[in-house]
C-alpha cells in the first residue's frame, strides 16, 4: 500500500507552482527526474563532502537498486563528490543544481542518503553538503510529509561533529544523536543484531538475532523513548571500541519527525555486506524495507497508526 507519497507530491507542486514532474513519462532510473504514475519514487543520494565510503557506495549502489526495482519502487541516483551542489560535481552537471531543489524534490515519496557526508575535519574536504537554501527544501519536503532514510556515514555526517541541528544535532533533532567513535574497522569483528520489532517492513523478514561485522557505531546516547527502536547491538558479543554504549545500544530505528518520517541505521560500511550472496542478504533487505517504510509504503507509522513516535524539529 502507498497512502503518502502522492499527497506529498501534490503539496510540494503546489507550494512551487509547477507541474513539471506530473507530465514526466522516462523511467525513473533512465535519467533525471521521477517517472510518473503512482509507484513510490525514491532519490538515492550517494554526495559526499565529507569522508567518502567509495567501496560501500560503489559496490553497495547496485545491489540495492536491483531490490528496489524487485521491490516495485522506481529510483532516480544522484552522485556528487567535491563540492555537493556545485556545478560540474554531480550526475546530470546541466541540470545542476537541481537535486535539493523544491521543484526537484516533489517527484519523489522519499531520500535515500546511501553514506552520504557533509564535512570531515582534518581531512581536506571541502564541505558543507547542503547550503541553505537546499537545506530549506529539504525541511520544506519533510514538513509535507516526504521521508528520509539514511545509513552509515549519513548517519554521521561529519566525523563526530554535529554539521546541522535539524539534522544531526543530538536530542530533537532527525537522527536523535551522534556519533562519537566506532569499533575497529574490521568486517571480523561479528556483532550480534538483536531485532527488537519484527512487525517493521526493514526487520519482519530478518532473524530474530544474527552476526554482522562492520565498523559499529557508538552514539552519545541511546535514542530510546524519542523513537522507535528496530534493532540493537550486543557489545558482548564483539569488541565496541571506545564510548561503548553498554546494555542499550540501538543502532536501527524510525520516527515521525517534522512532518514526515525519517528510518536511519548505522550498518552498512564494508562494500562485502551489500554483495554478500548475490545481493539478497539482511543489510540490502534491512535497507529496503527502511526504504520502503519512509517512501509512505505499508508498515507502522503511517498517517492514522497510534504507535509511531514523533519527534520535535530543531531549527
Amino acid at each position: 500500500m502507498h497512502d503518502a507519497g502522492p499527497s506529498v507530491r501534490r503539496t510540494l507542486l503546489a507550494a512551487a507552482g509547477l507541474m513539471l514532474f506530473a507530465t514526466s513519462a522516462a523511467p525513473a532510473h533512465a535519467g533525471p527526474g521521477p517517472a510518473a504514475g503512482s509507484e513510490p519514487t525514491v532519490l538515492i543520494y550517494t554526495g559526499t563532502t565529507g569522508y567518502r565510503h567509495a567501496g560501500a557506495i560503489d559496490g553497495g549502489i547496485g545491489p540495492i537498486q536491483n531490490a528496489l526495482d524487485e521491490a516495485g519502487i522506481a529510483w532516480v541516483r544522484e552522485d556528487c563528490d567535491g563540492l555537493g551542489g556545485a556545478a560540474g560535481n554531480c550526475d546530470h552537471p546541466d541540470r545542476n543544481p537541481r537535486v535539493f531543489t523544491p521543484e526537484n524534490l516533489a517527484g519523489y515519496d522519499a531520500i535515500f542518503l546511501f553514506n552520504a557526508s557533509s564535512q570531515w575535519l582534518g581531512g581536506g574536504r571541502p564541505g558543507p553538503l547542503w547550503d541553505e537554501e537546499q537545506r530549506a527544501a529539504i525541511r520544506g519536503f519533510v514538513n509535507a510529509g516526504g521521508g528520509i532514510a539514511a545509513n552509515h556515514n549519513a548517519v554521521d555526517m561529519g566525523a563526530g561533529v554535529t554539521t546541522w541541528d535539524w539534522w544531526d544535532g543530538g536530542p530533537g533533532s532527525a537522527v536523535g544523536t551522534l556519533m562519537t567513535g566506532h569499533a575497529a574497522t574490521d568486517p571480523d569483528n561479528v556483532a550480534t543484531v538483536r531485532v527488537a520489532d519484527r512487525h517493521h517492513p526493514s526487520t519482519r523478514d530478518l532473524p530474530r538475532e544474527y552476526g554482522f561485522g562492520d565498523e559499529h557505531y557508538n552514539f552519545a546516547r541511546s535514542v530510546r523513548g524519542e523513537a522507535h527502536v528496530l534493532a540493537t547491538l550486543d557489545e558482548e558479543s564483539y569488541d565496541p571500541g571506545p564510548n561503548a554504549m553498554g546494555e542499550d545500544h540501538p543502532i536501527s530505528w524510525y520516527k515521525r519527525y517534522d512532518g514526515g518520517r525519517v528510518w536511519v541505521t548505522g550498518m552498512g560500511h564494508f562494500a562485502e555486506s551489500y554483495t554478500e550472496n548475490g545481493g539478497a542478504n539482511n543489510l540490502v533487505e534491512h535497507l529496503v524495507g527502511g526504504i520502503s517504510w519512509a517512501a509512505g509504503c505499508d508498515g507502522p507509522g503511517k498517517s492514522g497508526d497510534g504507535e509511531r513516535p514523533t519527534g520535535t524539529a530543531r531549527e
